[in-house]
């Protein structure tokens, strides 16, 4: 596990197709990823800085973009990476957003104990730790990952986004 990874999320939203949206996001400097989600977004995209300038120029960009109609910013002040759970990007991925109360970093070890634990996040604003979970099948994730967040002391609510694949253009 590494700690203090530099990165930044952006949540979106986005009328229409998203191929497209996506297509041009990931086009950007500084955009790791674009990941479509169910929930309250319709996408989370993982910036390569959590530099506030360089963030907020991105963000600039991608909210120039004509279907993306709503995004809320996060900066990462620290963080915990699950480095032998980052390989494959094409597997399932399910993003917690969790409210807590009491030490973060007692969260924070309880988390990377979870099955399927890639990465977490202390953020701020109306949530206070990002986590994201990859596994082999969307019904993984929701076992053996997700259910078992509800039972970490101190976590006083959560919101999930699951990752799903985009339709290929004919």
């Amino acid at each position: 596990m590494t700690r203090n990874e530099q990165t930044s999320y952006i949540f979106a939203k986005c009328k229409g197709e998203r191929v497209h949206a996506i297509s041009q996001i990931e086009s950007i400097p500084n955009v790791e990823s674009c990941t479509p989600v169910t929930g309250r977004f319709d996408l989370v995209i993982k910036l390569r800085t959590n530099e506030p300038t360089k963030a907020f120029t991105t963000m600039e960009k991608i909210r120039s973009i004509p279907s993306i109609t709503n995004t809320q910013t996060t900066i990462s002040f620290e963080s915990i990476i699950n480095s032998s759970n980052h390989a494959d990007s094409e597997s399932p991925l399910a993003f917690a957003l969790l409210k807590v109360r009491g030490s973060f970093d007692a969260i924070l070890r309880r988390l990377k104990t979870i099955p399927n634990f890639a990465e977490a996040h202390v953020i701020p604003g109306a949530f206070d730790i990002l986590a994201a979970f990859r596994a082999d099948s969307s019904e993984d994730l929701l076992e053996k990952s997700v259910e078992k967040i509800g039972s970490i002391n101190g976590i006083t609510a959560s919101e999930t986004l699951i990752s799903y694949s985009l339709p290929e253009r004919l």
